[in-house]
């Protein structure tokens, strides 16, 4: 298995494809608005402001390794989790769906040498190690949205975890 295969391996399980985990699309299945801006306490992020967060950093990483333009970032990481919130709920998913589908497609159009070049001249972090973070980040959002609904009572067993 080549290094793209393994990335775009990594970018299906996220996305579409339970594997040691539940894939974005089974985590929201069937998740309504009011269960995505659920939060146990203020201090909380909910599911809502978690993929508002994911698709921020996607966009901008996407964006980069296409060598296309990233606007100036305004605020902070902690800006990131409310990116989507005058959207719709559909347009969320949409959105989170559609920056996971470019990803895929532009890693499996991408040359393999891009994978060994640095993300930017001030960066000794190669696309490689960046891309497989990005990867880790998904998942590790991806359980939290899980956890959460646990914690709601909006997931089932048959979802994919116990």
């Amino acid at each position: 298995m080549s290094r793209k295969d393994v990335l775009l391996e990594q970018f299906l399980c996220c996305h579409k494809k339970s594997h040691w985990f539940v894939s974005f699309e089974k985590a929201v299945a069937g998740l309504t608005p009011e269960q995505a801006l659920w939060k146990k306490s203020d201090c909380d992020n909910s599911i809502w402001e978690i993929i508002s967060h994911l698709v921020f950093w996607n966009e901008r990483f996407l964006n980069r390794f296409k060598n296309s333009e990233n606007s100036k970032m305004e605020g902070n990481n902690d800006s990131t989790f409310t990116y989507l919130q005058d959207c719709e709920w559909e347009h969320v998913l949409q959105q989170y769906n559609q920056v996971m589908t470019d990803w895929f497609e532009s890693i499996e159009k991408s040359e393999d040498e891009k994978f060994d070049e640095f993300i930017s001249e001030q960066s000794k972090e190669t696309w490689l190690e960046s891309i497989s973070s990005i990867t880790l980040h998904n998942a590790y959002h991806i359980g939290q949205i899980v956890t959460i609904r646990k914690m709601q009572c909006s997931w089932s067993k048959e979802q994919g975890l116990s």
